[in-house]
């Protein structure tokens, strides 16, 4: 087996030398460098593995069909940049690597912007500028509710760690959900996304964990905000387009809601002058929720043993068989 490499430009390290040290040596590959000849290196070429999904255009899909490609398998949870419609009609096999390589990180850093909110964050820095002590005056997650859009991987891992810090936790998914992991997540409540009006109403913070799709664009939209207290803190670790950012900014100026704490946007990078990260009650981070060495790691195995399950004839794990 041959592995090609398309990486990102500066963000390289450590996902491509996790993926080295997982492979071992077993298979040669090789790093794609863009200043070569395209077709030259997709030549003998058994496995891509995109990273990010950055590069799963139809011009590179079509190198990898020349080469006879046998899998497209993207290094993270999103495939929303993988033209995926035309990798199914063309039958290559596409498959990521989603979540639990990235549900704790994911999970800690959902809890960390949780936190921020609850502890003042950003008013606790002015007062140290200003040498006011002792204030503001914080909040407690004990005793609140936190309310959950999507129970997968991430949703889990957030909801186990929410119930041990004694909130109450709410959920809403499509998949049914087995009674032991509802059980195992402590959860107060799992509905369906019909149910989502009870979840929006009760959650003190609301985090979402469900992919980008055209089923969950602005899944989150003006009816929706409106639903949420106007003390709650909106949470996306998930993907920008989930939320109607539209709406959003009419809830912020509106004072509909505590506050909303962003790792991702609809389009990225966000311009620094948006009018999102212009409110002193939006807490953003540079979409690195799932961007630990844990999630590297953990990445890097699940692409090696896809790579191992096609030199042996399997399918792969995970593998994306519909647009949606």
């Amino acid at each position: 087996m041959k592995v090609l490499f398309l990486g990102i430009p500066n963000q390289l390290h450590p996902w491509y030398d996790d993926v080295l040290k997982a492979i071992g040596g077993r298979w040669p590959i090789e790093l794609y460098d863009p200043a070569k000849s395209k077709s030259e290196q997709f030549k003998g070429i058994d496995v891509v593995v995109d990273q990010g999904g950055q590069h799963g255009k139809r011009e590179m899909i079509d190198l990898g069909l020349t080469a006879g490609v046998k899998l497209w398998q993207v290094l993270g949870v999103g495939v929303d940049h993988v033209d995926v419609r035309y990798l199914l009609e063309k039958k290559l096999p596409l498959a990521n690597t989603p979540g639990p390589s990235s549900a704790v990180a994911l999970a800690e850093h959902a809890l960390f912007l949780m936190l921020l909110f609850a502890k003042n964050f950003t008013e606790s820095q002015n007062n140290i500028q200003a040498q006011i002590l002792c204030y503001p005056l914080n909040e407690e997650l004990e005793g609140k509710t936190l309310g959950l859009l999507g129970l997968g991987a991430s949703g889990r891992a957030l909801a186990k760690r929410a119930s041990i810090m004694g909130m109450r936790v709410l959920a809403t998914d499509v998949a049914e959900i087995p009674r032991g992991v509802v059980e195992e997540c402590q959860l107060d409540f799992l509905g369906t996304l019909d149910q989502l009006g009870r979840v929006l109403r009760e959650a003190d913070y609301f985090s979402i964990h469900v992919p980008l799709t055209s089923k969950t664009r602005h899944m989150v939209g003006r009816e929706e905000l409106k639903q949420m207290k106007p003390t709650a803190v909106l949470i996306n670790i998930a993907r920008g387009g989930v939320v109607d950012e539209t709406a959003l900014l009419e809830t912020l100026r509106e004072g509909g809601l505590k506050g909303a704490g962003l790792d991702v946007f609809s389009k990225e990078p966000i311009d620094p002058q948006h009018p999102l990260l212009q409110f002193k009650n939006v807490i953003a981070t540079p979409h690195i929720a799932g961007v630990t060495y844990g999630t590297s790691r953990r990445r890097g195995e699940a692409v090696t043993e896809n790579i191992d399950r096609i030199s042996r004839g399997l399918s792969p794990l995970f593998q994306i068989t519909s647009v949606d």
